[in-house]
């Protein structure tokens, strides 16, 4: 093979594998699911504000980095927690979203100056949960109850 059509690919392939990541560390913006007190929010900011800057972002229920408290507030709703700092006119807003199945958690602190949303922090706990490959949950070592019968367990009706 000629030397140079080697070092085209192999610039090709540098440039598919840092396209790639560059294209997979973009990251979208947090949303939060809508619930009737984020609607009645959203629909006091549009009627106040009805060509605000980031009212796509509110719609879709995201945030971004230069928001207000209000479009904030309009977007996720009111935080789970609100801490307000003595000195410097800052704030962090608290929101944990729960998944009721798997019982994992996911918490973004919002940091603002002013009216101003700077940065966030997201944590995130996995928690295992109660899965059926837990060694005292599968079905040969379940151990029923004096009241319970075998069609608890298998779904048939019992033998009589």
């Amino acid at each position: 093979m000629h030397p140079r059509i080697s070092r085209r690919h192999f610039a090709y392939f540098i440039w598919f594998v840092a396209s790639a990541c560059v294209s997979g560390c973009a990251t979208a913006p947090p949303t939060r699911t809508e619930t009737a007190a984020i609607r009645d929010l959203r629909e006091d900011y549009f009627r106040t504000f009805p060509e605000g800057p980031n009212n796509d972002h509110i719609r879709r229920s995201e945030i971004v980095k230069g928001m207000s408290l209000f479009e904030v507030l309009a977007s996720w709703g009111v935080p789970d927690a609100r801490v307000v700092s003595t000195e410097g006119n800052n704030e962090r807003w608290v929101y944990v979203l729960l998944d009721d199945l798997s019982m994992d958690w996911m918490c973004y602190e919002y940091e603002f100056k002013g009216n101003e949303l700077l940065d966030w922090t997201t944590t995130r706990n996995v928690v295992n949960g109660l899965t059926l490959d837990t060694p005292d949950l599968r079905r040969d070592t379940l151990t029923l109850p004096a009241w319970a019968n075998s069609s608890q367990i298998t779904g048939l009706p019992p033998v009589r």
